[in-house]
């Protein structure tokens, strides 16, 4: 557990120390859960259950949908799946606890 606080504060610190290099100002909790879903996706599909998958796809585009394109840089949204992709390799128990919070307190 003491890992995953780690990691996501890690997830938040590069955002905050300038890891961008433009000036677009989107909510950074959003756009983990854009990377969250669509890295969910991706694996429900391999899991063989598209119905799942179907949901963290529509969840995702809620979320894009409420700006205009281009809101999320896309090498942002790629960054934060890499993240989430090596701290979900790094501890398997990664994901669920970003997918509930994504699903409780951002719409």
């Amino acid at each position: 557990m003491q890992i995953i606080l780690i990691i996501i504060l890690s997830l938040f610190s590069f955002s905050t120390f300038g890891y961008h290099e433009n000036d677009t100002s989107f909510d950074e909790d959003e756009i983990i859960c854009i990377a969250t879903y669509e890295l969910a996706e991706e694996f429900f599909l391999q899991m063989k259950d598209p119905s799942t998958s179907e949901e963290m796809k529509k969840r995702k585009q809620s979320l894009l949908d409420k700006y205009d394109v281009g809101h999320f840089p896309q090498e942002d949204i790629d960054f934060y799946i890499l993240e989430i992709h090596y701290a979900w390799s790094a501890n398997f128990d990664f994901l669920p606890p970003i997918l509930e919070n994504c699903r409780t307190n951002i719409s």
